[in-house]
């Protein structure tokens, strides 16, 4: 009976269970209060990974040098529970020990480096690579809001980052400049500095100890196999409690090229809470492996090293020709540097941001030379000149920013970050940009019909009532997909109708995003300062200062009511020298019992139930309560009378100026007032 072809089976599979349970003790050491070692990588099965990351050959690879910005993570799946158990509150002690490698194509070049990284959360799909590591991108580095913190392994210097140069190790807080650096190296025990080549491709093991009592982070490196050394290669006073509020933290590795692919690789990993990580087992790790590729690297070196022995043997024989060859080499080696720094940089742009990159002088020749007949407007942020781009023959618009304006680098990078990666047939498409020293530049596509401002506020231009209600449509929907069918929210933060273009068709197109800010579906926007302009700014942003959709919704409903009415948002009542709102006008027009006495006069073949529509929506989107006003997929289907507006929607039910705080602005009020928002609003005569 025990013969039985059911029970050899049986025995098979619990055979093959016990081998896979006895792999995996070898592999890793399951976290147990907050503990645990990997030597060697065998399995995804405890590691969460992405990107360019994958397991090999017992290594962890983090990138693959098959791609140029790449970028990869692998962490610990499981939450670690980081609280004291001694006091409950503050974050606990914590040391780790990993063996790395960093190897590019050549022996002397690489990028950009990997990070040891604790934090919140380990959702990294809106980081950069290159110099951001794939941690964070250049508008959140540096925000306090991130949750992290990272020790860098840096083989590359970023004077925008402050790095001290390009073979360092540094304690990065929320951003990527670091609070403390040290070139990388050891200390003997005779307290002499031994330094290493980060891109040298042989093993080196790292240590990362955290001490809760003195809020003090130690880091400390030696090659592969070497004791621990006694003193730390780099010491940072910071009390990591206020940086990952949280109890639990996630634990884990960040890794990214730029344009130079590059391998980093992970060999065994040891982390432990409150006390000495185990040790890791040498000969379980596949440092032959590593070692047999680094080999390989020194039989490849960098063209310039077969340059620089040319010019030594000519000088030996010719000196006073080798002399004249060195200087020249030198000069030519610097040039040519110089012009691959700049082509590099522009190539990590194109490749991050995904646009093209237009050269100055195009630009000049396209403008003739930015003279003023050339000129299209003046904003905050800069001038706008009509151009005509020398080799395609194709008209754009080219916005050039104003170097006195405060923000003007940030919103530069606003629009390429935001508007570089969207495509909706109403938003102004970008084309493209240009960098050439102080000079910022963007190029769009041209609006022929120019801005719809223009067409409501100029008495020899009139738009008919079928035009505007067609402009009124696609801003909502361009407003639609910015909040809910692209894969992030985008928060536009400036909707005005002089940020509404029209094309040669009068299709409208929504533009100017360089007060645009994204976040993730189901998170919040993390904004503390108000931007706008007066007149369509919500009032819980004027008190708050926090962007979100809604404020977004209610600048839309003062930009359908000024399409229909042809008002400012905010004007001089004649009668009384008072300001008057535009809110207020169509519900006083709507109280006497008709809301179309509100209308622009010079409408007379406007469609009764639209115009309705349009003005009861615009009041419903402007109403005080935030939480009252309708989602922009509701919108949509009122103006397409896919959908009645509500049937309580009354006069009196609508109160414009004279609102009453809520509950939960009263509550967020309180929250927020140790801390006034800085400001970025714009003035109605002047536009952006």
């Amino acid at each position: 009976m025990l013969h039985h072809p059911c029970f050899l089976h049986l025995q098979y599979l619990i055979l093959v269970l016990l081998l896979l349970s006895v792999c995996w003790a070898t592999d890793a050491a399951v976290a147990d209060g907050g503990e645990f070692i990997v030597d060697g990588f065998s399995s995804y099965d405890y590691l969460t990974m992405d990107g360019d990351a994958s397991v090999a050959d017992g290594l962890l690879m983090l990138t693959s040098g098959r791609l140029a910005h790449s970028k990869g993570h692998a962490f610990y799946p499981y939450p670690l529970h980081f609280t004291d158990v001694s006091n409950g509150s503050s974050l606990a002690s914590f040391s780790t020990t990993f063996l790395f490698s960093i190897m590019g194509p050549y022996i002397d070049i690489s990028s950009d480096g990997l990070a040891f990284v604790l934090c919140s959360n380990k959702d990294f799909f809106s980081a950069s690579p290159a110099q951001y590591l794939g941690l964070l991108n250049p508008l959140n580095n540096g925000n306090a809001t991130n949750h992290i913190v990272a020790i860098e392994i840096d083989t590359i210097q970023n004077d925008e980052l402050q790095d001290i140069d390009s073979n360092h190790i540094g304690v990065d807080i929320n951003g990527l400049i670091s609070v403390g650096s040290a070139t990388a190296g050891y200390y003997t025990p005779t307290h002499a500095f031994h330094k290493l080549s980060l891109i040298s491709g042989q093993p080196m093991q790292l240590w990362v100890d955290y001490d809760s009592n003195q809020a003090m982070i130690n880091v400390t490196m030696a090659p592969c196999c070497l004791s621990k050394p006694s003193r730390p290669l780099l010491s940072v006073a910071c009390n990591l409690s206020t940086v990952l509020p949280g109890t639990e933290v996630y634990a884990g590795f960040s890794s990214a090229t730029g344009p130079i692919p590059s391998r980093h690789y992970i060999l065994g990993w040891s982390f432990k809470l409150n006390g000495e990580p185990a040790a890791l087992n040498y000969p379980a790790l596949s440092i032959k492996t590593i070692q047999e590729l680094a080999a390989q690297l020194q039989y490849q070196p960098h063209t310039h090293t077969n340059k620089i022995k040319t010019i030594i043997l000519c000088a030996a024989l010719l000196p006073t020709v080798g002399i004249a060859i060195a200087v020249s080499a030198t000069l030519f080696k610097l040039y040519m540097k110089r012009r691959l720094d700049a082509r590099r940089n522009e190539l990590e742009w194109q490749r991050e941001y995904g646009l093209p990159s237009f050269t100055y002088k195009d630009l000049l020749i396209a403008t003739s030379g930015f003279k003023d007949k050339m000129l299209l407007g003046k904003g905050g942020f800069g001038s706008v000149f009509k151009g005509l781009l020398p080799h395609s023959n194709r008209t754009v618009a080219i916005k050039r920013v104003s170097p006195e304006s405060k923000q003007g680098m940030k919103e530069f990078m606003a629009e390429i970050v935001i508007l570089g990666h969207l495509r909706h047939r109403n938003l102004v498409q970008l084309l493209g940009y240009c960098r050439h020293k102080q000079q910022l530049l963007l190029v769009y596509d041209y609006m022929p019909n120019g801005s719809l401002d223009c067409h409501l506020h100029t008495q020899d231009r009139n738009l008919c009532w079928a035009q505007r209600f067609r402009i009124i449509k696609g801003i909502a929907s361009g407003l639609f997909y910015l909040h809910e069918d692209w894969e992030q929210v985008v928060i536009h933060r400036d909707i005005k109708t002089s940020n509404v273009l029209l094309d040669g068709e009068m299709n409208a197109r929504l533009g100017d995003f360089g007060l645009a800010r994204f976040h993730a579906h189901g998170a919040d926007a993390h904004t503390t300062r108000v931007a706008g302009t007066w007149g369509y700014i919500a009032p819980e942003l004027a008190r708050l200062g926090k962007a979100t959709k809604a404020t977004d919704i209610f600048a839309l409903g003062v930009l359908m009511m000024e399409v229909a009415c042809a008002r400012r948002p905010i004007w001089v009542n004649s009668a009384d020298g008072e300001p008057l709102a535009l809110a207020d006008w169509v519900l006083a027009a709507w109280r006497r019992g008709s809301i179309t006495d509100a209308i622009d006069p010079r409408l007379d073949d406007y469609v009764e139930e639209e115009i309705e529509v349009v003005l009861k929506l615009g009041l419903l989107c402007c109403h005080p309560s935030p939480n009252a006003r309708p989602r922009m997929r509701l919108v949509m289907q009122y103006l397409d009378r896919d959908a009645a507006l509500p049937t309580d929607l009354q006069p009196d039910t609508l109160l414009m100026s004279n609102f009453d705080v809520s509950q939960d602005d009263n509550e967020m009020h309180e929250q927020h007032a140790m801390s006034c928002p800085t400001t970025a609003i714009t003035d109605l005569s002047r536009g952006r």
